[in-house]
């Protein structure tokens, strides 16, 4: 599970390779790029979908204040 801005992060990073993707199909005239560069299109597309559809990861609870023992008092770096 990823925290909710790492997936925002993630998501954000999979248009911007959607659209450089899109670019390059569109602008380059050989048909084995343009080919590979919808099957990457697709892949993206997908990676994407899942980020958006992976569920939150919990939100860390904040620690109990535990009580020092004694053995955290004398400990000496």
């Amino acid at each position: 599970m990823l925290s909710r801005e790492r997936r925002m992060r993630l998501f954000d990073g999979c248009q911007a390779a959607l659209v450089w993707l899109a670019v390059l199909a569109s602008v380059v005239a050989d048909r084995e790029v343009e080919s590979l560069a919808l099957a990457a299109i697709a892949a993206v597309a997908l990676a994407a979908a899942f980020v958006a559809l992976c569920p939150v990861a919990p939100a860390p609870r904040p620690r109990d204040a535990s009580p020092m023992t004694r053995e955290d008092e004398t400990h000496v770096l």
